[in-house]
């Protein structure tokens, strides 16, 4: 799994506009639109006060418009709903509930989750064919993938991913293997520790 670190580096080489990279309990109580909050489901400490190394990588953004309107997301590779804390703070934020994507895009069979939130930050913010209209762009993309709830190809997933890593230069792209790691990123300090397993989160969600 990709390091904050890895993410912070990956997301400028990319121009993704990052708000931040947070561990969940560290999320910031004010957000600001039109940028990228990627979200550790682990908290920054368990519960003898040690620092935790991570789990697994989400996704918030809240867009606005010149008229004012207001669009958040929130994306799990998972499909898996916010939790509560997040809800929370958007909806003091925005006055909105949570929307979020329910497909399973992520199989269990790698740790892609940092790479996944990447590729949708990507698409929905720097993509230049995007329609620029948030939830428009969030179905573009999430139509590209199996859901994994009902498909077993999370090899297509995987070789759809990778795409998206691929040097802008055709001269230095490689074939991709779906059965290799997306990178051969060395491993940095920072959260994010590999981890092959869903964690639970709140799926209490308020309509």
């Amino acid at each position: 799994m990709l390091s904050d670190i890895q993410i912070e580096d990956l997301s400028q080489k990319m121009t993704i506009p990052l708000a931040g990279v947070y561990f969940k309990d560290e999320l910031p109580i004010k957000l600001e639109c039109n940028k990228t909050y990627i979200i550790n489901l682990d908290d920054s400490t368990d519960d003898n006060g040690n620092f935790n190394s991570g789990t697994h990588w989400t996704l918030l953004q809240i867009n606005k418009y010149p008229n004012d309107n207001i669009e958040p997301i929130y994306f799990d590779p998972y499909g898996v709903p916010p939790p509560e804390n997040i809800k929370k703070i958007v909806k003091q934020n925005f006055k909105q509930n949570l929307p979020f994507t329910n497909k399973d895009i992520q199989s269990l069979m790698n740790n892609s989750c940092g790479f996944y939130t990447l590729a949708f930050s990507y698409w929905i913010n720097v993509y230049d064919k995007r329609s620029k209209l948030l939830y428009e762009d969030v179905c573009s993309f999430m139509s590209m993938f199996d859901d994994l709830n009902t498909s077993i190809d999370w090899k297509k997933n995987e070789y759809i991913l990778k795409h998206f890593f691929q040097s802008s230069e055709p001269k230095l792209r490689k074939e991709i293997d779906v059965i290799k790691p997306i990178s051969s990123i060395s491993s940095e300090t920072g959260k994010g520790q590999p981890d092959m397993m869903k964690m639970k989160v709140d799926i209490n969600y308020v309509k």
